[in-house]
């Protein structure tokens, strides 16, 4: 994790490129131009939804999010259990959540604190399990990118139209592919936008989107945590490292499996991502 000291210098370093090719100093970026960052969290597990966030960040803003230790959200650590204390902490500084429930009727809508002006989209995983659509071979993400993109176009609209930008930067999430439908579904003129890869480990806005979108995944699994006590007694909270296969992950469903197979099947279609579903095996 980066110390104020090495943010600021990280913050002030290097260039990157406007999708028409222009190249502006981070230092100016950051420092000088108000900015809308996007970035995404939650794509590719199980419980996590996928959180798709915008913050609008000012100059006068840049100090307050460094002196908060605002980076990229996967700096504070590897897992969820190493990242955790900063992560609910600073979330809450720049949310001022401190549960999901905070946040619901909230969605798509500009949210101002003393940090940063912000909104979020989240499609919620019995939505993505109606949406996504599975490819094979070089498609194998089907049309992921494009459930993506419709995410970004609204939490990116929600402050482009009502908030007076000069760029916005997006985490290029599609690995150097299609700009032009990002440009074309967000529509942000080529010489106001900015697509990078890592942009989260150096555009303030991004790092800021990136840390919000993060903390309400993890607000939300606490709320289906509460959720599996409440209604069926089980106090073993579900596990957010990805390794599906692991004890730890699944000790908590196979509980909820031998308390009642209609509520663990129930459960899963409405809370689980069920493309995902396939890497784990609970056996009978």
């Amino acid at each position: 994790m980066h110390n104020v000291n090495e943010l600021r210098k990280i913050y002030a370093s290097g260039t990157l490129e406007t999708a028409d090719g222009n190249k502006i100093l981070l230092e100016e970026l950051n420092y000088k131009k108000c900015i809308i960052g996007s970035d995404e969290a939650g794509k590719g597990e199980i419980f996590r939804p996928l959180v798709t966030a915008a913050a609008y960040i000012r100059p006068e803003n840049i100090d307050k999010l460094i002196k908060a230790e605002v980076q990229d959200s996967k700096g504070y650590g590897e897992t969820y259990a190493q990242a955790k204390e900063k992560i609910y902490s600073i979330g809450e500084q720049l949310t001022g959540f401190t549960s999901y429930k905070d946040f619901e009727g909230k969605a798509g809508k500009a949210i101002r604190t003393d940090y940063a002006t912000f909104a979020v989209s989240i499609l919620l995983n019995h939505e993505f399990n109606q949406r996504f659509e599975p490819g094979s071979g070089r498609k194998k993400s089907g049309n992921l990118f494009d459930l993506q993109r419709h995410e970004y176009k609204v939490v990116l609209q929600a402050l482009a139209g009502a908030f007076p930008y000069d760029y916005v930067v997006v985490d290029d999430f599609q690995n150097g592919k299609d700009h032009d439908k990002i440009l074309k579904e967000i529509d942000i003129p080529a010489g106001q936008a900015v697509i990078a890869t890592k942009a989260d480990s150096q555009v303030a806005a991004v790092a800021c989107a990136s840390v919000i979108a993060y903390y309400l995944t993890n607000l939300y699994v606490d709320a289906l945590d509460k959720m599996l006590e409440e209604e069926y007694g089980i106090n073993v909270p579900l596990d957010r490292s990805g390794n599906y296969n692991s004890e730890n992950f699944q000790e908590p469903l196979k509980r909820l499996k031998k308390a009642s197979k209609k509520g663990y099947e129930g459960f899963l279609e409405k809370y689980a991502k069920s493309y995902y579903m396939r890497k784990m095996d609970l056996g009978d």
